[in-house]
């Protein structure tokens, strides 16, 4: 069996966000964030989320004294599993994957029979498109939105691809923050940018080109925090971290393919296996013998025990996204089925540069 630390990590944050405005949480809050906004009593709180920026690549690529670093509170753990679709609507819910039910990229939906790219909408593998699928047969509660349905005025801001205050820069995203800001009856913010998540897909993270980029963001965002009224606080949090990947070509094998009754979903490095009936046992034998050392393999009544997707109630559809096995990472090894080939960065699985991340707080205690 494999655990997940759900006592101190992203939840706990969004705990102590949502309890600050008077919304209610099942989880315990974050004690370092409690004390900063307690001290400061914050007119306006900016949640500034970086896609792929964990602890480990700031360790990695900035130096002791730049901003991020030393401006950080703490380090915790995100959810599991450790990728965007899961811990960004977990951060903004304030509940588990397992509750909500967004475990991963893709996941089946037996109604459709197909494999559906949960924020797009859209078939993993065909050319099908679900318009609003996900946002209307999982839907989520945002904590900027909970805020505006009890008269607490909130707003978000997104890349250049979002409906709300799109941005196609960084610098784009910190000039409409200090706009929205100056807005006296403005309480809340959620900010996102996904520029550096996607460099690490292309480039892997130990990239030089990485580094350059994880240095301007650390120098634009010290210039922006410095140019804060004192009555706003930003707190800086990412969804998961990224290491360098190997790749395994599972559509490849037709051994293990022989034995699917649909092709997985989930994630590269968390996968939901849809398995034959008569290969239920012969399937984990073959994949423990070419995977042993870089997956733990669950079946579905193991992953439904060990909540590594969560504590809380789990959602309805929750048993039927994760498949009659799932693979958990435990190397830097990824499942590549019809994609993925190409990518040098990937997250998703156990290891602790995936899972960690940062808690930024400014201004400090």
């Amino acid at each position: 069996m494999i655990n997940w630390d759900y006592q101190k990590g992203m939840l706990q944050v969004s705990a102590s966000l949502h309890r600050y405005y008077g919304l209610d949480s099942e989880y315990q809050s974050d004690a370092a964030v409690d004390e900063w906004l307690q001290s400061h009593h914050f007119r306006c709180v900016i949640a500034l989320l970086i896609d792929g920026m964990g602890t480990r690549i700031m360790e990695d690529k900035l130096s002791p004294d730049s901003f991020f670093r030393r401006s950080l509170a703490e380090e915790v753990s995100t959810v599991y599993p450790p990728t965007t679709t899961a811990a960004t609507t977990a951060f903004q819910t304030g509940r588990s994957p397992k509750e909500n039910g967004w475990l991963g990229w893709n996941q089946y939906f037996h109604e459709l029979d197909d494999q559906m790219i949960l924020f797009r909408s859209h078939s993993q593998y065909g050319p099908k498109e679900y318009p609003d699928y996900a946002w209307t047969h999982l839907p989520i509660l945002a904590l900027q939105d909970e805020l505006n349905e009890h008269g607490n005025h909130a707003d978000s801001v997104w890349p250049g691809w979002g409906q709300v205050n799109p941005c196609d820069t960084y610098e784009k995203i910190l000039i409409k923050l200090k706009s929205l800001i100056k807005d006296p009856d403005l309480h809340y913010i959620y900010a996102y940018w996904d520029e550096l998540d996607d460099l690490m897909h292309r480039m892997g993270p130990s990239s030089e080109t990485v580094t350059e980029m994880m240095q301007q963001l650390d120098d634009q965002t010290d210039l922006f925090a410095r140019s804060l009224p004192a009555d706003v606080g930003l707190l800086i949090i990412a969804d998961h971290g990224q290491i360098d990947v190997r790749h395994y070509h599972l559509d490849h094998d037709r051994e293990l393919c022989g034995c699917f009754r649909k092709a997985p979903s989930l994630e590269a490095r968390t996968m939901a296996f849809f398995i034959k009936p008569e290969c239920m046992e012969v399937f984990p034998v073959l994949f423990h013998q070419k995977f042993r050392e870089s997956f733990v393999l669950l079946s579905h009544d193991e992953v439904v025990h060990s909540n590594i997707f969560g504590p809380g109630k789990a959602h309805p559809r929750f048993e039927e996204f994760i498949g009659d096995y799932t693979a958990f990472a435990i190397s830097d090894l990824q499942l590549d089925y019809r994609k993925g080939y190409d990518l040098r960065g990937n997250h998703a699985g156990m290891l602790d540069a995936e899972r960690m991340i940062p808690v930024i707080l400014y201004p400090g205690h």
